[in-house]
């Protein structure tokens, strides 16, 4: 059995890759054919007396725009963008490039699949998990009935675009949270019924974290029709760099975001340890852009508290659920817990106490800190000495099967 260290000296190996992290946007124009009172509340197009300009309300909401910045760069451009920057609205690389967020590299992002193909084959990536943030679904439309016709228009345009290339293509499902779950089942299983998949959620609602039953009805419905939950890094975490001023924390965005891998930990455990996974068997739960090297150690924390005498003295004390389980927590997640990874070579080397399924790859593009256009370069070395098989299953075929994809 050959391994990629093997092949070293020779040319590059070009495996066949899936990324199940790459991101994308509906265009700007699609918000023209909503009413005027929830067009102004998502990303639109407004033309004034001096030209056109893209408004990005939701960073208004997600960040406290108003206070002084402190120097914050980022703070500063979310600020612009919430109250407008002039654009060309012919120039659409541009626009992609201002919708799927901090691209700064060579690479030509496209809202259609043709365009995505070309870049795509520069990277040997065959398929594509599309994920779309919509922050603006998920914070600025309070009203239900205008959640529900911004994720109509959202998942309606996907399906539209990607009718005829859903078997290389997933484009994630919008859900109307501001509705309430019922209508977000709802429009699951229309969404689902178009062929679109996952459900594109951030990583927890503060306000409802995933133990909550409320929930149960979305994890019935995801579970039956085979959708994926796909949870990516957002901002809804609490993190120290962003509560503490960065004067007072160097190197406190670097920080956060390793913590924000951490911390991924208690929102499996969330699943876990509350029944949702028992519960509900065939629920698929992907962790995006928030690596892997840490879920090792989780199984063997949260197994620990499960069986070992002390741990479980520990539990009780605490009021750990965690012995209500019919298995050890490290069943449920690794039957159900998905990680999406880039860059991990300790998950890799993890691998076998996680479990290969529990391990999908992601090329984060085409954002700044993505692989492309060198993801294959990066495989090679981050993989060194792994089985050939073993890395087609965590680069291709896990994602393969997950996402029904038929490259």
């Amino acid at each position: 059995m050959s391994t990629a260290s093997e092949v070293a000296a020779k040319p590059l190996k070009k495996r066949r890759l899936i990324t199940t992290d790459s991101h994308i946007a509906v265009p700007f124009q699609i918000a023209d054919e909503l009413p005027e009172k929830y067009r102004k509340q998502v990303p639109h197009l407004e033309r004034r007396a001096d030209g056109v300009y893209l408004v990005r309300p939701e960073f208004a909401l997600m960040y406290s725009l108003g206070e002084d910045d402190d120097g914050d760069g980022f703070k500063e451009t979310y600020r612009k963008m919430a109250a407008g920057i002039k654009v060309d609205p012919d120039d659409e690389l541009t626009m992609a490039r201002m919708l799927f967020g901090n691209d700064d590299r060579p690479s030509v992002p496209s809202f259609y699949p043709k365009g995505r193909l070309v870049d795509m084959e520069k990277d040997g990536v065959v398929a594509e998990v599309l994920l779309d943030s919509a922050a603006f679904a998920f914070f600025a439309i309070k009203d239900p009935d205008g959640a529900v016709a911004v994720c109509k228009l959202n998942n309606d345009w996907y399906a539209e675009t990607y009718k005829d290339h859903l078997g290389q293509f997933a484009p994630g499902i919008t859900l109307p949270i501001g509705a309430g779950i019922p209508a977000c089942v709802k429009e699951l299983e229309r969404a689902a019924g178009l062929g679109l998949r996952p459900v594109c959620m951030p990583e927890i609602f503060p306000d409802k974290p995933w133990f909550v039953r409320d929930w149960d009805p979305l994890w019935e419905a995801c579970a039956a029709l085979k959708v994926p939950l796909a949870l990516h890094a957002s901002l809804n975490q609490p993190a120290p760099w962003g509560i503490v001023k960065r004067e007072e924390n160097a190197a406190g965005p670097l920080n956060g975001w390793v913590g924000m891998g951490g911390g991924t930990a208690e929102f499996v455990g969330m699943f876990v340890n509350s029944g949702v996974l028992e519960r509900h068997p065939d629920l698929q739960v992907v962790f995006t852009e928030l690596h892997a090297g840490w879920l090792a150690w989780a199984m063997q924390a949260y197994d620990y508290y499960t069986v070992d005498p002390s741990g479980r003295d520990h539990s009780k004390f605490f009021h750990f659920p965690v012995t209500e389980l019919k298995e050890l927590p490290s069943f449920y997640i690794k039957r159900q817990i998905k990680c999406s990874f880039m860059w991990d070579p300790m998950a890799i080397k993890n691998r076998h106490e996680t479990g290969l399924d529990c391990l999908v790859w992601g090329n984060d593009y085409p954002h700044i800190e993505s692989t492309w256009p060198y993801s294959q370069e990066r495989i090679e070395t981050q993989f060194a000495g792994v089985p050939e098989d073993e890395i087609n299953r965590i680069v291709y075929e896990n994602a393969k099967k997950l996402y029904r994809f038929t490259v």
